[in-house]
């Protein structure tokens, strides 16, 4: 019988990949929805002797999905973060701030068991890991976390018991939102002088997960964890005015900049943009991107509509930085996000 009270979503940090922990730790999330599921893939053949396929097997297991949440400074959201970095230094005693950079060592980036509470059954999705995230924020909204985790098959080994939250295990304090969302460009790090011109920003780390690479003979399900590939940062603005260099009282990329292709080369000090989220006292997470290509900018007019600007980015390795980005994530817990 189905039980809505028993709807969830908790991550366990796995030690081997692939493997649910001896004992494992609900790290759970106040998730507003998810999309988890397995798929497989069927071998069938056919000979000349019938006329049609006659035989089959089940092949490769695979399971993936999205999670979306309202950012907050909890532990799962910081996992998810972390996740797409890799390395982390924390320092503090309260709040406990984590200092997150890039990582050459696919090693260094977490694989975790996803559990699902469904109604009636958790549901174990082994072996995942995140193939990319996104963080948005919009004018009177929440800011959003997006996680996309592939990796494993599901664990259908034995009829999980549902394990809902209770009130302790869950964040006290409320999500972040668009009050406290700023962005920053270039020149404008030092203080508090963040741009008033925007209206809404998005930002998305992708580590393109390869599949095709985590299987091995012998094995149904990936064995290893997709390795990452190339890693991308992409993203878009959208600013509440259309930018000419008249209107320009700060650092931000005006028309005629933008139509050229600007290209912002910062350093990890200066950074070319600068993402910062604030939640309740002593959480708030700062996204900083070193070199940034931003692509032609799109300002068009609708009767009296008021004209503004849009413009998508992505992110540039940068030589001297010897990476792309960095992030800082405070927040009132002390767990290591990465540990």
């Amino acid at each position: 019988m189905a039980n809505l009270a028993s709807r969830y979503v908790a991550l366990f940090k796995e030690s081997n990949y692939g493997q649910t922990p001896a004992v494992p730790v609900y790290i759970y999330g106040e998730v507003d929805e998810e999309s988890m599921s397995q798929d497989f893939e069927l071998i069938d053949r056919a000979d000349i002797t019938r006329y049609g396929k006659r035989k089959t097997v089940v092949g490769t297991y695979r399971a993936s999905g999205d999670v979306s949440c309202a950012l907050q400074g909890d532990e799962f959201c910081g996992r998810l973060i972390g996740a797409v970095f890799g390395s982390n230094s924390q320092s503090g005693a309260g709040p406990y701030v984590n200092t997150l950079s890039e990582t050459s060592d696919e090693a260094n980036y977490p694989s975790f068991n996803v559990v699902v509470g469904r109604d009636g059954r958790e549901h174990r999705f082994l072996g995942q890991t995140i193939d990319s995230i996104s963080l948005g924020a919009n004018i009177n909204e929440y800011v959003m976390l997006s996680a996309s985790f592939t990796g494993a098959g599901e664990d259908n080994s034995a009829e999980h018991a549902l394990a809902a939250p209770t009130a302790s295990d869950l964040h006290t304090e409320d999500a972040f939102h668009f009050k406290n969302a700023y962005v920053n460009f270039s020149s404008k790090k030092a203080g508090t002088n963040w741009s008033d011109k925007i209206k809404s920003v998005e930002i998305e780390f992708t580590l393109n997960r390869d599949m095709d690479n985590a299987y091995a003979l012998g094995h149904t399900t990936t064995c290893r964890a997709p390795p990452p590939q190339m890693r991308e940062i992409s993203g878009s603005i959208e600013f509440n005015q259309v930018l000419n260099s008249g209107d320009i009282e700060g650092s931000e990329p005006f028309y005629d900049q933008l139509s050229d292709g600007l290209l912002v080369d910062g350093t990890s000090t200066n950074p070319a943009l600068s993402l910062r989220f604030e939640g309740a006292t002593n959480e708030f997470l700062v996204v900083n991107i070193y070199k940034i290509q931003f692509e032609q900018p799109s300002s068009n007019v609708a009767g009296r509509d008021t004209q503004t600007l849009s413009v998508g980015f992505y992110a540039l390795f940068d030589e001297t930085e010897g990476a792309m980005s960095d992030a800082v994530w405070s927040t009132n817990d002390s767990t290591d996000i990465l540990s």
